[in-house]
């Protein structure tokens, strides 16, 4: 059986015309295109952009939105449905949290997520302000499931049963969980802590 093709609205297919006629345009305002493309409100065009970056048609990051997929009639036989849960059941095992827990799906292409290894790889919606501002509160965080993880890297780590997005840095033979917002101390990891890190971020998508 044939999968049902899932369609772009007529603001999503007019945000695609528009960057495609104005890929260089880095300085231009929401209330600018809703203007240009007949859209009342700016909020609008962002939810529309947000919708087309779990889409697979945008990314984002520090200079914007940014058209990475053209055509509205694309292939759709590569789009997944991805969960999506809180932080609250995190320190569960990895399948139980899937299985029981998990309510919520976001349509996701595979281009978006980056690896063929879907069946590893989940939402959660951050809470809080200790990674700010690379992560703040109700973010949401596309995280995949590995055996290891590059220095470099924001982890999500369960840390005493509590799950936590950080980095681990060491310190003269100690590691630590480092926060990014400056006002939050960075905390030891002791040999009588249960701590266990099984979970990369691999994108960040801002407040949706």
């Amino acid at each position: 059986m044939a999968r049902k093709r899932e369609l772009l609205d007529d603001v999503q297919k007019s945000l695609i015309a528009f960057f495609k006629k104005n890929t260089t345009e880095e300085w231009i305002t929401l209330r600018e295109i809703a203007a240009a493309i007949g859209v009342n409100h700016p909020q609008t065009v962002l939810n529309k952009l947000n919708q087309l970056v779990l889409k697979g048609y945008f990314v984002k990051d520090q200079h914007g939105y940014r058209l990475i997929r053209e055509s509205v009639v694309d292939r759709f036989d590569d789009i997944i449905q991805v969960p999506v849960f809180g932080f609250a059941q995190c320190w569960n095992q990895w399948k139980k949290v899937i299985d029981e827990y998990t309510q919520e799906k976001i349509p996701v292409t595979l281009a978006f997520i980056g690896t063929s290894d879907v069946q590893n790889c989940f939402f959660v919606r951050a809470k809080w302000d200790s990674m700010e501002p690379k992560i703040q509160d109700w973010d949401l965080v596309l995280i995949r499931q590995q055996p290891t993880y590059d220095p470099n890297d924001f982890v999500f780590i369960v840390h005493n049963n509590l799950p936590k997005l950080k980095k681990i840095v060491k310190h003269d033979n100690k590691f630590y969980l480092e926060s990014v917002n400056r006002f939050f101390e960075d905390v030891e990891l002791s040999e009588y802590d249960e701590s266990k890190v099984v979970w990369v971020v691999k994108k960040i998508i801002k407040n949706m």
